[in-house]
């Protein structure tokens, strides 16, 4: 793949020059407009298909470099280059995919989704393939074209959630990237089960933006929260979020809390086709199974949402990827902190290595951004951590000795009492509501002082 062809495409070669490489003829014939960018992003090559769909032949576009035009001008070569720039996920050598309009005069732009494949040698990146798809019109949600910069910012926040993002050390993580690839790919309910804080709403916008309906909105719908009122509003009122044109998937989290009527009708809204409704995804944080038998779920909407099933295991069962949710973690805690920070001391190393995480990745974010508040170096060290993940187990607990602290209490009230009636026990014991023989027997029981014995008595 790193051979150029040594003629631009369309043009008889000089007899004395060097025959078109093989690569270079086979993608010239090949049905899908392709292109080839060198580690610069400067063209090395189109194909006749990619001619004919952009209008720009190779001599033309030869010298230009791909990147982002901040206020290109429709039907223009800097649009182009605009819409035919790699990601940062490109660039750094991962394969990418984006959906991006071509701004035409006087009309609405043109959807293309833009696949990108970078090969790289020993020295790093050396050339780019992409791969043009033009999108169906009635496949792009109809309205009013989006401004270019609010454009931008939603294809900032969909680079958040992809595929690359998620580590695959282990086998059990490795399978769950398969098969969010897989969901990403069909249009069927996927029900993600796992404990508080693995990831589920992360996993269900992830498969939204990989999938077919990412221009649409991504709705969540929190079904422990909200009262039956407001769900049934919600999801079937008129407009809910079910019959709504732009929404492409509805995410149920915990739908077990759903009242039973309302799970009937989600029932039947799951067996009509999958064009005439958003796609449904649910998260559950107990065992599917346990919930039927209980009868918080009915089993028509198990067997429904559990199409596709995507279980996601505790951090404290998947610690060989670790290190990798770490370092993704500080990058992106990382974005707005100049320079960045992605030491860790070995001793900090060892303390989250040992920690049980009961809180899964929603703990390791937040004790990583509280790290990098306290930091004061060039790494974060142990010191920098929460106190309870330092310690090897809970603090000790303090034995609370109810006779002695009564007896402390005791003394203390009734020494107090003494010294501001001037011992004046008849007034103490007023003061105290008790009986002033009573007072005589705790006095003695405590070892207080009678400073009046063997004195004339004059309490009263």
């Amino acid at each position: 793949m790193t051979d150029t062809p040594t003629d631009p495409p369309g043009q008889a070669p000089e007899p004395d020059a060097a025959p078109t490489p093989r690569w270079a003829a086979l993608f010239r014939h090949a049905a899908d407009p392709l292109y080839l960018l060198n580690r610069h992003r400067q063209f090395l090559f189109v194909n006749r298909a990619w001619e004919d769909l952009t209008g720009f032949p190779l001599a033309t576009v030869r010298s230009a470099r791909c990147k982002r035009h901040r206020d290109a001008s429709p039907a223009s070569l800097e649009a182009l280059l605009t819409v035919l720039a790699p990601p940062p996920e490109a660039l750094q050598g991962k394969p990418a995919r984006v959906r991006r309009p071509l701004p035409r005069l006087g009309a609405a732009p043109d959807w293309w989704d833009v696949a990108f494949f970078p090969f790289t040698g020993p020295r790093g990146r050396l050339c780019v393939l992409g791969r043009i798809s033009p999108v169906p019109r009635q496949a792009v949600t109809t309205g009013q074209p989006l401004p270019p910069r609010l454009i931008v910012l939603r294809e900032k926040a969909a680079r958040a959630y992809g595929v690359e993002h998620l580590p695959a050390e282990s086998p059990a993580q490795r399978r769950l990237v398969e098969q969010v690839r897989l969901a990403s790919q069909v249009d069927v309910p996927v029900l993600l089960v796992g404990e508080g804080g693995t990831g589920k709403q992360w996993l269900a916008r992830t498969i939204h933006q990989q999938g077919k309906a990412r221009e649409r909105t991504f709705a969540l719908v929190d079904c422990a929260r909200l009262s039956p009122v407001a769900l049934a509003g919600v999801l079937f009122g008129e407009p809910g979020l079910c019959r709504r044109a732009y929404v492409g998937t509805v995410y149920l989290r915990e739908p077990a809390r759903l009242p039973r009527e309302l799970q009937a009708r989600l029932c039947e809204l799951l067996a009509t086709p999958p064009g005439r409704r958003p796609r449904v995804m649910a998260g559950m944080s107990l065992d599917p199974v346990m919930e039927v038998r209980n009868g918080s779920l009915l089993e028509e909407l198990h067997c429904a949402l559990s199409a596709l099933t995507i279980p996601l295991l505790p951090l404290r069962e998947r610690r060989a990827d670790l290190p990798a949710l770490v370092q993704r973690l500080l990058a992106r805690l990382n974005l707005e902190r100049d320079p960045p920070l992605t030491a860790l001391a070995a001793e900090a190393w060892d303390v989250l290595q040992r920690h049980p995480w009961p809180g899964n990745l929603r703990e390791l974010h937040t004790v990583l951004g509280n790290a990098l508040a306290r930091v004061k170096g060039e790494r974060i060290e142990a010191a920098d951590l929460p106190w309870y993940l330092r310690e090897p187990g809970p603090p000790p607990e303090r034995p609370l000795p109810l006779k002695s602290l009564l007896k402390q209490v005791e003394r203390r009230l009734i020494e107090l009492a003494l010294k501001r009636t001037r011992y004046n026990k008849a007034r103490a014991a007023e003061l105290l509501e008790i009986w002033r023989p009573q007072l005589h027997q705790r006095m003695k029981a405590l070892g207080i002082e009678d400073r009046e014995k063997g004195k004339s008595k004059k309490d009263v």
